[in-house]
């Protein structure tokens, strides 16, 4: 009240000049204070909206990392299943080859017992060859030595 009261004497009666440079004074205090109120609500205002801000830095940085790492499963869970399917395939491959060289070893298991039966038979053959040489032999000696006793006998008899 104080100040207007000032301005009512500087109107009335002290001189215009005296009011105008109080209400001069009194718009700087007002526009100090206002400055210094504007000020302290803007870094008020500032510091929220760097708060905010970084919370929603934060927020957006764990949803980019939630994102990155759902990303990076479903890689990782498709690099696995392919590599599940490609073992898969690999073992298949494997089994149809322990297959085939089980069936190929079957085989050269009978052409083995093949030939070793026919070593047996060509060796029984050859065997029986030799036997009945032997006994062709045998029999010559003996019909040799038969005839050598009828000669002597028949020598003896003369």
């Amino acid at each position: 009240m104080r100040n207007w009261r000032g301005i009512r004497q500087g109107i009335g009666g002290r001189g215009i000049g005296r009011g105008i440079g109080e209400l001069e004074d009194l718009e700087e205090e007002l526009k100090e204070e206002l400055e210094e109120k504007l000020e302290v609500i803007l870094e008020e205002e500032l510091e929220e909206l760097k708060e905010e801000l970084e919370e929603d830095e934060e927020l957006e940085e764990n949803d980019l990392k939630e994102d990155l790492e759902e990303k990076l499963e479903e890689e990782l869970e498709e690099k696995f299943e392919e590599l599940k399917e490609e073992e898969y395939e690999e073992l298949k491959k494997k089994e149809e080859l322990k297959k085939e060289l089980e069936v190929e070893l079957e085989k050269l298991e009978e052409e083995l017992e093949e030939e070793e039966l026919e070593k047996e038979e060509k060796e029984l053959e050859e065997e029986e060859l030799e036997e009945e040489e032997l006994e062709e032999e045998k029999e010559l000696e003996e019909d040799e030595l038969e005839e050598k006793l009828e000669e002597e006998e028949f020598e003896e008899l003369e």
